[in-house]
């Protein structure tokens, strides 16, 4: 009887996924895929990059809140289809100084030292998204790129900030160059609901800790219009910091406003 219901239970799961009115590809949710935003579409985000459609094939993102501290800019440009798949270039600048200087301070707020000085620096990624739609309400992204850093002087291999999620992310700016590979999978599971599961590795040759990977799930709602996104779930980070091997595993919660692009009659 148990796994009558069981079966009973993600057959139901599987055909109203099936006839969802609104494919998961084409929805106007597009980050982690190759799609781009619809021109003039704006996508607030509480904690990642928010964006907007500058054209149909051009999105422009960043962070409203965080520019001034942490200015980060990322242009991703919609390349069409080659065999099947939906192909896009990403194009991302991260300057962090002023974000570093700030947080070195003692006591509250303070990640580093005061004794550390940083150097003007940039990190410049780029990289190619490719997108498959593996049934009416799922899609399949691969992703591959490449991100290397400037500076304007030394900096002091022991001003690191140890934390998941930021070391791999600002350690480009102490080892060049820093090769990003991922995947990432999505599939509508009822006409409001869908999973994302997700992995990225940092991968950074010639270093003896040089291999980060991240796992993202998170179970999304989406609004009828359009105009709302929810995410809960995790992230689960592995890597090899200056103190050894660690593994965390962190709570995942955003949340998306979605405002339709307004089209000229």
């Amino acid at each position: 009887m148990r796994r009558r219901i069981l079966i009973t239970f993600f057959m139901f799961l599987t055909l109203t996924g099936l006839l969802a009115q609104a494919p998961l590809y084409l929805s106007c949710w597009s980050d982690g895929t190759a799609n781009t935003l619809p021109k003039n579409r704006i996508e607030l985000k509480l904690f990642q990059l928010s964006s907007i459609g500058l054209t149909d094939k051009l999105e422009l993102s960043a962070h409203p809140l965080m520019m001034f501290l942490l200015p980060q800019v990322k242009l991703k440009a919609g390349w069409g289809k080659i065999a099947g798949a939906t192909i896009a270039s990403e194009h991302e600048l991260i300057y962090p100084t002023f974000f570093l200087g700030v947080v070195s301070m003692k006591g509250t707020g303070g990640l580093i030292s005061p004794e550390f000085h940083y150097p003007q620096m940039i990190a410049i990624y780029n990289g190619i998204l490719a997108t498959w739609g593996v049934s009416k309400n799922a899609v399949l992204t691969g992703k591959a790129g490449m991100a290397f850093s400037l500076r304007s002087g030394p900096i002091n291999p022991y001003s690191t900030i140890d934390l998941p999620v930021i070391y791999p992310r600002l350690k480009v700016f102490y080892h060049n160059p820093e090769i990003d590979l991922g995947f990432d999978f999505r599939w509508r599971v009822l006409s409001c609901f869908g999973w994302q599961f997700s992995g990225e590795s940092f991968i950074f040759p010639g270093t003896t800790n040089n291999v980060f990977f991240e796992n993202r799930s998170a179970l999304g709602y989406y609004s009828k219009k359009q105009t709302l996104h929810i995410e809960l779930g995790y992230k689960l980070c592995y890597g090899i910091y200056p103190s050894g091997p660690q593994l965390h595993l962190l709570p995942l919660l955003d949340v998306a406003l979605g405002i339709p692009a307004v089209r000229k009659q």
